[in-house]
């Protein structure tokens, strides 16, 4: 794993203050790649942006048509659904070496862009690139026997592969270009689809990653293609982040992990956060089906079973059944993976950190974290048993980074990142 710059832990009751802004461009798909279709960014107001773990992210922002500077830059052209691009771009300045450091975030697919009359506003509705595997299929018959599952991801991002359409061989291949993973993870694995399956390509992404046994991580992100900085690029390229077994840092990583810390007194980091503590979606049974036709369908069935052979009823739990189904399964084993991935994430699914927002341009600063970190969060609320807080008053909470929401700073607001904590223990 390659650390961005971590900067020591800071404390968050004196927090040093990063200057950012954003600017946002238009981007068309030419050759397949994000080219940059305006000399000066897109003046949007109310933007937020997000991003999560083998998921889609999405952006939302308006663009004042009756602003001559906006109307002079023909947004009727420049924002066009299924054909234009949005590239976010972070600024922040480095005050040790007096100067700005420019950052590609993420690219968004415009899907939508209505228009007010009443306001004069036009809204953007984009999406970030897993959004077109979303809108894509597998078609064409493609398998893999004792390859290394770096290469079905890398296989899975070539319509040449996977395709009956394939790309367009023209200027503009109704295709972007990702960079693929190309880090063996030294698990082999022997799948295939036929022809005309029509399996959706980003759930095929999502199912080939979330194996019980041997499973990776992936998320994407974007860098800059050709020009000098991110804001005078001519072109970017989505990038297919993957890491095997997990994305990001852990507690005993080498790298120290980020520390928020949230105080009811209203000092610390952290501005708000939430605890879920909610089990009416956990299964402890799953029925398994996969590649058939009724009494022909592949079937199997798991329970929560601990080490000592009881059952989680065994004590005191009632029982709870779920169903999970995919044709593209054919092998039992398979089939049980499955299941137990999905159990086991229901199970750490019950009791975390939902949601906590703090400032981004505090430390730790919205550039020194990546999806899949852990984190350590301090509180001293009142919430937790008496036994749990340390002798300064605090309980210490482990938890892991699934994804974020980024408000970028506006008037007098500032950049503000609401984390997506799914998943995380609640004990460090």
């Amino acid at each position: 794993m390659t650390a961005p710059p971590y900067p020591p832990f800071a404390d968050p009751i004196a927090p040093q203050i990063q200057q950012v802004r954003y600017s946002y461009w238009p981007c068309n798909f030419a050759f397949g790649d994000l080219t940059v279709i305006s000399n000066v960014p897109l003046p949007l107001s109310g933007v937020q942006f997000s991003q999560v773990m083998r998921g889609v992210g999405e952006f939302r922002a308006t663009l004042q048509l009756a602003d001559p500077e906006v109307r002079s830059m023909n947004p009727w052209a420049t924002i066009t659904p299924r054909k234009t691009a949005i590239v976010v771009v972070r600024s922040h300045y480095d005050d040790a070496a007096a100067q700005w450091h420019h950052v590609p975030q993420q690219a968004y697919i415009v899907w939508a862009a209505p228009r007010d009359p009443a306001t004069g506003r036009m809204t953007i509705m984009a999406q970030s690139i897993e959004s077109t595997w979303a809108r894509r299929l597998i078609t064409k018959a493609i398998s893999w026997t004792n390859q290394d599952q770096t290469d079905i991801a890398a296989d899975l991002l070539d319509p040449a592969l996977f395709s009956l359409i394939g790309p367009g061989p023209a200027q503009w291949p109704g295709w972007i270009t990702v960079d693929p993973p190309t880090t063996p993870t030294g698990v082999l694995r022997t799948h295939n689809y036929v022809e005309r399956q029509e399996t959706n390509l980003l759930e095929a992404h999502q199912a080939r990653s979330q194996l019980s046994t041997h499973s990776y991580e992936w998320t994407t992100g974007i860098r800059v293609l050709s020009g000098a900085d991110a804001v005078s690029a001519n072109s970017f390229r989505p990038l297919y982040i993957m890491e095997y077994p997990r994305l990001g840092r852990e507690l005993s990583d080498p790298f120290p992990i980020p520390r928020l810390r949230y105080d009811t007194n209203g000092t610390g980091n952290v501005r708000t956060f939430q605890t879920a503590y909610d089990g009416s979606a956990v299964p402890n049974i799953v029925w398994g089906r996969g590649l058939g036709y009724e009494d022909l369908q592949t079937p199997t069935q798991i329970q929560n079973t601990d080490v000592f052979g009881n059952d989680e009823w065994d004590y005191g739990f009632l029982q709870t059944e779920e169903r999970f189904s995919d044709p593209d399964v054919k092998l039992v084993s398979t089939l049980q993976d499955y299941c137990y991935r999905l159990m086991w994430d229901r199970l750490g699914s019950e009791q975390f950190i939902g949601t906590l927002t703090l400032r981004g341009n505090v430390l730790p600063t919205f550039d020194t974290y990546v999806i899949g970190d852990e984190v350590i969060l301090e509180t001293n609320d009142v919430t937790w048993p008496p036994d749990r807080y340390d002798s300064g008053g605090y309980v210490s909470l482990l938890a892991r980074i699934y994804g974020w929401t980024v408000t970028p700073p506006q008037g007098e607001q500032d950049e503000t990142v609401e984390l997506l904590l799914s998943g995380g223990a609640l004990s460090a």
